[in-house]
């Protein structure tokens, strides 16, 4: 849909209000409405009701200005929504280009060293049974190195231990891999979860912990990292602390895309996120209704 096919239909809403005013203002002259209205709240001029005309002008005039300021309002959220689906897209094309590509480059390349091992093996079998042993043995690393490249793939594109563990074990095991791996102090403290929580639910919450860590890692400098999720009555509530540099004054550290990206993930959930300078560390606490999750 172009612009101008946008904006028609306002045009023509603002076409059809100004001829109803105009329309009212002919049979108003034509039957002096003014000075009948006049007229009659004359005798009721101890109850002012003489001022109700100009009273109703201005507060028309108010609506009009308030109508005019939320579409104002809109319409910048549109473009920054329309702005912000841009960029998730362009990331998500970006990482389909890198699986892609490490498809192209890994997987065939170990599929064709695979045929020629095969064909190899099969041409010496008899005549050089130890070079045949040797290719085999290069058969086998070339599967471990297939199926390591296949997992790491499944990991970037479905959270793995949550299907097996559930939320509060995948997270626990999240924060055990990242503190080995970034040399942080992570601590995990889990109350009160409910059993079968919605799919969607525990994805996004596992992906803004992941994203809360990866962040940590780059920007924080922080030395030690508290998660705690714990459920109470309908509400699932997940907060992510480090006493790092927090947010920094002048910086976009809460406008970048993968903050962006969490915010995206809770509001899609009907919940909320908060992001909390805690002097020192930064604090982000979210907060899901668990019944409206998978609605």
């Amino acid at each position: 849909m172009t612009s101008n096919q946008a904006t028609s239909p306002a045009w023509r809403d603002l076409f059809r209000v100004l001829v109803v005013v105009v329309l009212f203002w002919v049979l108003a002259a034509h039957w002096e409405l003014s000075e009948k209205l006049a007229h009659t709240l004359q005798s009721y001029e101890r109850f002012q009701l003489d001022e109700v005309p100009l009273t109703l002008l201005v507060l028309s005039i108010g609506l009009a200005w308030f109508a005019f300021q939320r579409t104002h309002e809109v319409s910048e959220l549109l473009v920054a929504n329309r702005h912000l689906t841009q960029r998730l897209m362009s990331a998500q094309e970006d990482e389909r280009r890198t699986l892609a590509q490490e498809l192209h480059d890994e997987v065939g390349q170990a599929c064709t060293a695979l045929r020629i091992e095969a064909a190899y093996i099969t041409k010496t079998i008899h005549s050089n049974p130890s070079a045949a042993l040797e290719a085999a043995q290069r058969i086998d690393q070339s599967s471990l190195r297939m199926h390591s490249l296949a997992r790491d793939m499944l990991k970037r594109l479905r959270p793995p231990n949550l299907d097996s563990l559930g939320l509060a074990e995948s997270i626990q095991e999240l924060c055990t891999s990242w503190e080995r791996h970034c040399h942080i102090q992570c601590h995990c403290l889990m109350n009160n979860l409910p059993h079968g929580l919605p799919d969607v639910l525990c994805t996004a919450l596992y992906r803004v912990t992941q994203e809360a860590l990866t962040n940590i890692a780059k920007h924080a400098q922080a030395s030690q990292v508290w998660i705690s999720l714990h459920a109470h009555q309908d509400v699932l509530t997940l907060s992510i602390s480090d006493n790092g540099r927090g947010l920094q004054q002048g910086s976009n550290k809460t406008q970048g895309l993968g903050l962006t990206g969490m915010r995206e993930r809770v509001a899609s959930l009907h919940g909320h996120i908060h992001f909390e300078d805690a002097q020192p560390g930064l604090r982000i606490h979210v907060e899901v209704p668990i019944s409206k999750a998978s609605s």
